[in-house]
């Protein structure tokens, strides 16, 4: 992205705060465009929503890195739904379309920072157009049963974590970052979902997705499916369950969440080579491991409301991962969000999140034993730990800014690395 389109981003927000109010409906309140005079109504009601989004995200390293460097990456993303029901009168049936296009640069890249993740969550999978999604969707029985199949990315159902801050350590779907054969949003993958959903509190679900690393690549765009071989089967499993706390006149939402996923593709070992001794000594082939795994859990809690119509909320994230495949094992955050934080600013909301990832022990193990035995010197890796206090202001109706600030300590999980610190504006318009 060309530098000065951030200031067009902000001229943006400058803009719409002088545009008419439409107070007719909700699209005037949570969108820049408003109704279309109505248009879109009608399109729900036959059976159409179209939406459209802009993200753009500034940072800064003020300290850490190799040098001092600012970066601007940006998404335009592009969705439609189609209700069969109202279009053609095929019950329970829908369609899902969306298309992404991201461009600009990474700022971990060009200050030199060496994170495990991204300060920079909305750079990443190429600067190129991509099909999303594009996946059916079959509701039976009230609700009972839900079917999907087609191109999606997993954040659709399984750790679907909103991405209210800008480090890509508390944003989105977070296995997908740090295990292999899970891509996250905007990287599509070809599966099917089956979730049951037997009461309004709790649910179960299952997919199955095909696992291709030629889904991640800039080449794929548009196309309906990756071209080669497939490498094996990325089978997820997961369960919720939906709270509503009683805090006497008003109900604190929460969410709940535990998983669970399998890999059948073959990866190297970290450590091993293929007669089971440490692969730094012997520089003989990698051990394949037939398949990697993990579990996670995720939790959400209101936990207190004010007069405003906000209140604060918890959050609680754990991703496990295979020490054995993954050179990111573990990652662990919490943190809160307050929602309207002051009684004349019903729509902003304040985020703070810590969180810390986990280089692989292989990893550090490699490390430690290839310095015993006097080769090249290498770091012996450990832990990065990630802060992020954010404050998201809404300019106009859907338009929001969010200055930022990140400290990293130890990036790349190097105890001997200088911990960085990153300023950051966020600007989203939904049209």
């Amino acid at each position: 992205m060309r530098p000065h389109l951030l200031a067009t981003a902000i001229a943006l927000c400058t803009a719409a705060l002088a545009l008419p109010a439409h107070a007719d409906d909700s699209y005037a309140a949570n969108t820049l465009s408003g109704n279309w005079g109505g248009t879109r109504t009608r399109l729900h009601e036959r059976g159409v929503d179209l939406t459209a989004d802009y993200v753009g995200e500034w940072l800064h390293n003020t300290a850490g890195g190799t040098r001092h460097a600012s970066a601007y990456a940006d998404q335009i993303h592009l969705g439609a739904a189609f209700d069969f029901a109202r279009l053609w009168g095929w019950q329970g049936a829908s369609l899902h379309v969306d298309v992404t296009n991201r461009n600009g640069h990474q700022l971990d890249q060009r200050a030199g920072l060496g994170t495990l993740l991204e300060t920079h969550e909305i750079y990443g999978a190429g600067k190129v157009a991509r099909l999303t999604r594009l996946f059916l969707e079959q509701s039976l029985w009230d609700g009972l049963v839900d079917l999907k199949y087609g191109r999606m990315d997993l954040n659709t159902d399984f750790y679907s974590l909103s991405c209210d801050f800008e480090n890509l350590s508390f944003c989105g779907s977070l296995p997908g970052y740090i295990t292999q054969g899970w891509y996250s949003w905007p990287v599509s993958q070809t599966g099917g979902v089956v979730r049951l959903h037997p009461a309004s509190a709790w649910y179960a679900k299952v997919g199955a997705f095909d696992v291709n690393a030629n889904n991640a690549l800039p080449s794929q765009g548009l196309k309906l499916s990756a071209p080669g071989r497939s490498q094996g089967t990325l089978t997820i499993a997961e369960a919720g369950w939906d709270t509503s706390l009683d805090a006497g006149s008003h109900l604190l939402p929460g969410s709940w969440r535990i998983g669970a996923w399998r890999n059948s593709a073959s990866y190297p070992d970290l450590l091993l080579d293929v007669n089971g001794q440490p692969q730094v000594l012997t520089g003989a082939d990698a051990l394949q491991r037939n398949h990697t795994s993990g579990t996670y859990a995720l939790v959400t809690q209101q936990v207190t409301h004010n007069s405003a119509g906000g209140g604060l909320s918890l959050f609680g994230n754990l991703v496990d991962a295979d020490a054995h495949t993954d050179h990111t094992d573990q990652m662990i955050s919490a943190g809160l969000l307050y929602a309207a934080p002051f009684a004349g600013r019903p729509r902003d909301r304040i985020g703070l999140a810590v969180g810390r990832n986990r280089v692989s022990r292989r990893v550090t193990r490699a490390a430690r034993l290839a310095n015993a035995a006097g080769l090249a010197p290498r770091p012996v890796p450990g832990s990065e730990y990630v802060t992020e206090l954010n404050y998201q202001w809404q300019a106009a109706p859907g338009v929001t800014l969010m200055p930022s600030v990140q400290f990293v300590r130890h990036p790349g999980g190097d105890a001997q690395a200088g911990s960085a610190t990153v300023l950051g504006l966020r600007v989203a318009a939904a049209f």
